[in-house]
């Protein structure tokens, strides 16, 4: 168990205030008793040793936030808990590191900070974009997401796709950091149109509220969201069409992030979840979850796939 402290942090790249510290020892089925730890100092030691250091110290540090059904504090318990941890601990201890120190931190500070070593990896899986890959490296994927808009009952604007978000009267709602900001920019979407969120919550909450119009996001988290935080006075957009890239609707895929040199820690990590996909094991942690078979990726898609022009995929 790690001694109890509470300190802000700023990243080292210029990142905004990452918060409180939590940290937890996991157990096999996310279950984690969280406690708040001062962040990890910034190290001096080479590239690839992570598991190994993650194995001689019995724990790894991860960065998560507060996002159901991937990675959350039980309100009831305190402890970490979601799919992002249910799977991520059971990998670990396959390679030999029994707990995790989960430090709680800004989306938008995850990637500065997992670079400038104040965490090992993400907690929970993000999606692997081409952006993302050129900062970071990502492990292959846990599962595949469907594009979503949640909007107030009866659909006032008619938003069925992403070109009906560049109607000039349409207020965007997207988490802070999401790929969503992307795609809805090059489908017209103005930055005056856009309203970011840190908290999931808070960005449903406005959408119900009518202060946004939309807030988009996977379906699968959409769907999650409404069981999370109550359906009233909200729908799932349907139909509704995603983002077309290169003539061809996207399907994203969610992996842990890690740095681009822990190349050790990539492929043992890739080679257990391969085996969890195949033997349907990957399938049965994220259950409790909401995940069903058609969230699971195809066999054969991975990090370096999505990613082919990342340096660490070649």
């Amino acid at each position: 168990m790690s001694q109890l402290t509470r300190r802000a942090f700023i990243s080292g790249a210029g990142a905004t205030g990452l918060g409180l510290a939590l940290a937890a020892c996991s157990t096999p089925s996310g279950g984690n008793t969280t406690r708040s730890v001062s962040a990890p100092a910034e190290t001096s030691t080479g590239p690839d040793d992570t598991l190994a250091k993650a194995r001689k110290a019995g724990s790894i540090t991860v960065a998560f936030i507060n996002s159901k059904p991937l990675t959350y504090v039980d309100e009831n318990t305190g402890k970490l808990t979601g799919s992002g941890p249910a799977v991520l601990t059971t990998i670990m201890k396959s390679l030999g590191v029994d707990s995790l120190n989960p430090v709680l931190v800004d989306f938008s500070a995850l990637i500065p900070g997992l670079t400038a070593k104040r965490w090992d990896m993400s907690a929970f899986p993000f999606y692997i974009t081409p952006t993302r890959c050129s900062q970071v490296a990502f492990t292959d994927p846990t599962a595949r997401y469907i594009e979503g808009a949640l909007v107030q009952t009866g659909n006032p604007k008619k938003i069925h796709s992403y070109p009906d978000l560049a109607k000039p009267d349409v207020k965007v709602a997207i988490q802070s950091g999401n790929a969503e900001i992307d795609w809805a920019k090059s489908a017209g979407v103005q930055q005056s149109q856009i309203q970011l969120f840190e908290e999931e919550s808070l960005a449903v909450e406005a959408v119900r509220q009518k202060r946004a119009d939309v807030y988009l996001n996977a379906r699968f988290s959409l769907v999650q969201d409404l069981k999370n935080y109550g359906a009233n006075g909200l729908e799932i957009a349907d139909p509704f069409t995603g983002p077309i890239v290169d003539g061809k609707e996207v399907v994203a895929y969610g992996g842990w992030a890690l740095r681009s040199d822990d190349t050790t820690l990539r492929t043992a990590f890739n080679e257990q979840l391969a085996a969890l996909l195949k033997s349907g094991e990957l399938l049965r942690l994220q259950q409790p979850f909401g995940y069903a078979e058609v969230d699971m990726p195809k066999p054969g898609t991975t990090a370096a796939s999505l990613c082919p022009s990342a340096s660490w995929a070649k």
